[in-house]
């Protein structure tokens, strides 16, 4: 069999679609973009990035995966009471 099969390092599935390489890696452990495992490393087939690039979403339909835990309101402070009282 002399057919290539291309693959892609999650760094280069990261660079095609404009986003962090810890926010890819995170994608592939959630399963949201299916994967193969050689050895230690993770591939990703040309075949999911072409699925990907026409339907504009990941496997389970989210849009995105952005953690939301971290976000400061305006009205909230980041001090906390303890913080405060010992200066």
């Amino acid at each position: 069999m002399n057919m290539p099969y291309p693959v892609y390092t999650v760094q280069e599935f990261a660079e095609i679609f404009k986003i962090s390489r810890s926010h890819a890696y995170s994608l592939v452990k959630t399963g949201e973009v299916p994967s193969i495992t050689l050895g230690n490393c993770k591939r990703i087939t040309a075949e999911i990035i072409e699925q990907l690039l026409r339907q504009g979403r990941t496997r389970t339909g989210n849009t995105h995966n952005y953690r939301k835990d971290n976000i400061v309101l305006p009205d909230q402070s980041l001090n906390t009471v303890d913080s405060v009282n010992e200066r």
